[in-house]
């Protein structure tokens, strides 16, 4: 029955029927409160929602029943940034850093937080790290299909 709720789930948070994506992941909830998953796809239909408690109260679970996840982290941070509380979305952002230095989301939403500190060459350099990660996240990709491009400076 999960895998059902959760295609189910799936389809309409992708077709932007929200209320009905959360309805699907609280019954799978329901059936399995200790699925961190559910809880985490709830959390983002929330986000998307603008229910930023509902999202926080979500990630928050999710991350006490699966321990750490940097996607988990990331996205309550953004849901912390978007309530204006710096500090806790601070936290979450590093602390996704700590558990994945290759996540580039993590950067922005850091950046964005030092940014609104004033921080400004702190904020560019997380710039500069995300834009990094997703260069050669993107020559990997291409490598791997058989693409290499010569450095022109080599």
């Amino acid at each position: 029955m999960s895998d059902l709720l959760f295609d189910k789930a799936k389809v309409a948070f992708v077709q932007g029927r929200l209320d009905e994506a959360i309805r699907a992941f609280g019954e799978m909830i329901a059936h399995d409160p200790a699925n961190p998953v559910a809880y985490f796809s709830r959390a983002v239909a929330r986000f998307n929602q603008h229910d930023l408690p509902g999202a926080i109260e979500d990630y928050s679970t999710s991350l006490s029943l699966a321990g750490g996840n940097e996607r988990v982290y990331c996205g309550r941070g953004a849901a912390y940034l978007a309530q204006g509380h710096l500090e806790d979305a601070l936290a979450d952002f590093n602390k996704a850093i700590e558990l994945n230095e290759f996540h580039p989301t993590a950067y922005l939403g850091r950046a964005e937080i030092l940014t609104r500190l004033g921080k400004h060459e702190q904020a560019r350099l997380d710039v500069a790290t995300a834009t990094e990660i997703q260069r050669r996240r993107g020559q990997s990709m291409l490598e791997g299909h058989g693409i290499v491009f010569q450095d022109p400076g080599a």
